[in-house]
């Protein structure tokens, strides 16, 4: 599914961050947040750990992702 109209069916605003972080995230599915930021970063410039770990958040809340805790 496209990852923008998974966005829309749970009513989350779709935002370039938003999507790169999803694409990182369904590259990668063990990926830390750190490697998700430089992810980003290379695809679509600057963002902010914070930013990274506000999506990463978001997107547990919604059911999106699951985080895993060592």
């Amino acid at each position: 599914m496209d990852p923008a109209e998974l966005l829309r069916q749970r009513g989350i605003q779709v935002t370039a961050q938003r999507l790169a972080v999803l694409r990182a995230v369904s590259a990668q599915p063990h990926i830390t947040a750190d490697a998700v930021a430089n992810a980003v970063r290379a695809e679509i410039g600057a963002i902010s750990l914070q930013s990274v770990y506000d999506a990463l958040g978001m997107l547990v809340a919604e059911g999106l992702l699951r985080r895993i805790q060592p």
